[in-house]
């Protein structure tokens, strides 16, 4: 009897810790572009069947932000896709990784944010960025997002930390001048 009930305490022990680290699960968080009139098409598989077209709203607050499981040759996986007001029940289907953005911020930590050249804080520093700026997101790696953007006439791509990845397209309005 007491080895049945030492072998329940483990078996839940070990279900506890499992669900606990799913429930910790972090995924790069983005937005769609407002000023796009290009609609977010939803696709059973890439390269697959369109299953939705879904339009931006001429609503400034109304925004899609997307929950991204992989990313996949210019494909983005869906956890989730939403707006303000709507939950969408797309988990596992797909989007182009086209016109998907995040706002950068540092505000809360008053850090420098930098670029890398891999997913990793130790991997080499490409380009420092400016708090409140808008990168177009186009792969992601775990919790880190591959962003890209122009500086002039140069185009900029790196490895962004989930930590500085606002995915909501009115941060920027907090910006002092």
């Amino acid at each position: 009897m007491k080895i049945i009930v030492a072998f329940l305490l483990c078996s839940f022990n070990v279900f506890a810790q499992d669900t606990y680290d799913l429930s910790r699960e972090v995924h790069v968080n983005c937005y769609y572009n407002n000023d796009v009139k290009t609609p977010i098409l939803i696709y059973d598989n890439i390269n697959g069947k369109v299953v939705d077209t879904l339009y931006n709203s001429e609503d400034k607050n109304a925004w899609y932000k997307l929950t991204i499981l992989e990313s996949d040759y210019g494909w983005f996986k869906i956890k989730r896709l939403s707006t303000p007001t709507e939950q969408f029940n797309y988990e596992n289907y797909w989007v182009k990784s086209q016109h998907f953005l995040v706002s950068v911020d540092s505000s809360s930590d008053n850090k420098n944010i930098y670029l890398y050249d891999l997913p990793s804080t130790k991997a080499n520093k490409i380009h420092k960025l400016d708090d409140f700026q808008k990168v177009s997101v186009t792969e992601v790696d775990g919790n880190w997002s591959k962003v890209k953007f122009k500086v002039g006439k140069k185009e900029i791509e790196g490895w962004l930390g989930f930590e500085y990845q606002i995915a909501n397209p009115w941060i920027n309005t907090l910006k002092s001048d």
